[in-house]
């Protein structure tokens, strides 16, 4: 083809230094060209694109052009793939009682569907916005339009700490784990489980309330069962300072045989404490003292019961001997 291209442009007439001329133009063009086409070939195979194909793409009626770099969210069927968000709280710590929120953030969630499920037995707990549960404690709570997926666990109890795993319906699925805590709250009697104290003494009882994430809603203090919080007419005073550690404090004046008993402090989302309080009547609590009356009196009693038997057998003696002899014997 090189030898008709050049036998074309060169005349007879053309000297031959100009059909060489001819010659070597042609034959540059040539080489350049194949040179073009193959560094052409070798840029297609390293970008992966064929010219051809490297067309806009259509994305809502929005053209953009195709990412230069590998997104991990884009898939070749042109859809984003959901993923979660980073600026989600994953360790939630609640107090035990209280309600527990478990938040999950979704990006370019698309028609994909969300779950809760339970990883210490796998049970799924609600499916987009339905509970799958029969325990009711647990919701799922979404906002049309937002990104948040929340799982609400109400009243919440010591064995729901655990593992929860937010999942997105996708191919294969994905998950990301959630740890709850559930811390309980102590209420401690600083006097101890017993206290004595004189009647007519104040009576004063400290109740010192731990590990509570928030203060209590409330501090009640029972008598033998009964709350005496509001009995202020009887002498009874509640003072409670809340805060990181709640304190509160009963003070009952001029203790009665009658204020004698079981206390217990009540903090709401803790457990309670309780304490026997003995108000003494004299040196020996009361109890005590009708213990040792009780006792003394069978003890007495047993005594004259005795000494009487003694005193007519004694007497029954000196009859029948004074009935035989005629002389009376006194008993010793």
């Amino acid at each position: 083809m090189l030898y008709v291209a050049n036998r074309m442009l060169c005349k007879p007439q053309d000297s031959e230094r100009m059909c060489a001329a001819t010659y070597l133009i042609l034959d540059l063009v040539v080489v350049f060209s194949i040179l073009g086409h193959v560094v052409c070939r070798q840029a297609d195979n390293n970008t992966g694109i064929s010219p051809s194909y490297r067309l806009e793409r259509n994305f809502d009626n929005v053209k953009e052009e195709p990412p230069s770099r590998p997104n991990s969210h884009f898939t070749s069927d042109g859809y984003n793939q959901p993923y979660f968000g980073n600026n989600t709280e994953r360790n939630v710590t609640v107090q035990l009682g209280k309600t527990a929120y478990l938040n999950c953030k979704i990006n370019q969630l698309g028609d994909r569907t969300v779950s809760w499920v339970r990883q210490r037995d796998l049970h799924i707990l609600t499916v987009g916005s339905y509970t799958y549960t029969s325990d009711q404690r647990f919701k799922s709570l979404h906002l049309e339009g937002t990104t948040n997926w929340t799982l609400k666990i109400q009243y919440t109890q010591k064995q729901d700490a655990g593992i929860y795993e937010c999942q997105i319906s996708t191919e294969p699925k994905l998950s990301l784990n959630y740890t709850l805590n559930v811390v309980v709250a102590k209420a401690v009697i600083i006097e101890g489980e017993k206290l004595y104290i004189q009647s007519g003494s104040t009576i004063n009882l400290t109740c010192v309330v731990n590990n509570n994430t928030s203060p209590p809603i409330f501090v009640f203090w029972y008598h033998n069962g009964k709350m005496i919080n509001y009995e202020t007419t009887k002498g009874i005073e509640v003072v409670t300072d809340k805060g990181p550690t709640t304190v509160s404090k009963l003070r009952i004046e001029n203790a009665k045989l009658s204020n004698s008993g079981n206390y217990s402090c009540f903090p709401s989302y803790a457990y309670s404490a309780n304490i026997t309080v003995h108000v003494l009547d004299g040196d020996k609590p009361a109890a005590m003292h009708h213990g040792r009356h009780s006792s003394q009196g069978t003890v007495i009693t047993y005594n004259v019961v005795l000494l009487l038997a003694t005193w007519t057998l004694a007497s029954t003696l000196c009859l029948e001997s004074f009935e035989r002899s005629g002389t009376w014997n006194q008993p010793s």
